[in-house]
């Protein structure tokens, strides 16, 4: 019976509708929050270089005397990237696919 006492003093304590489970933050606002901390972190890091002049965008013309080249900052993703990574990305998958099938018995 004490079992029982105790039993009923706890749901008497907590009543059911009082306890509400936590809301639950979805995975979209994490990651959106953390693009957006990140590509702000790059542009304030960018607008901070802007007037150090390190990295030009294009090549300047040739003095008389060329002691240091001008450091040019080229794309990274460009056509032929995209092209090449489009090709082989599938074809590496493909390739290892079929190499795997050779090993499979019946």
């Amino acid at each position: 019976q004490a079992a029982q006492r105790s039993a009923k003093a706890v749901r008497i304590a907590q009543p059911l509708d009082s306890v509400q489970p936590e809301a639950e933050t979805p995975w979209t606002a994490c990651m959106l929050a953390g693009l957006g901390l990140g590509y702000a972190a790059a542009a304030a890091g960018a607008y901070s270089r802007q007037g150090s002049g390190r990295v030009a965008r294009a090549a300047e013309g040739k003095p008389a005397v060329a002691a240091a080249r001008t450091p040019v900052a080229y794309p990274i993703f460009t056509f032929r990237w995209l092209a090449i990574h489009a090709l082989t990305i599938p074809t590496v998958f493909f390739l290892g696919a079929i190499s795997s099938m050779q090993f499979i018995q019946r």
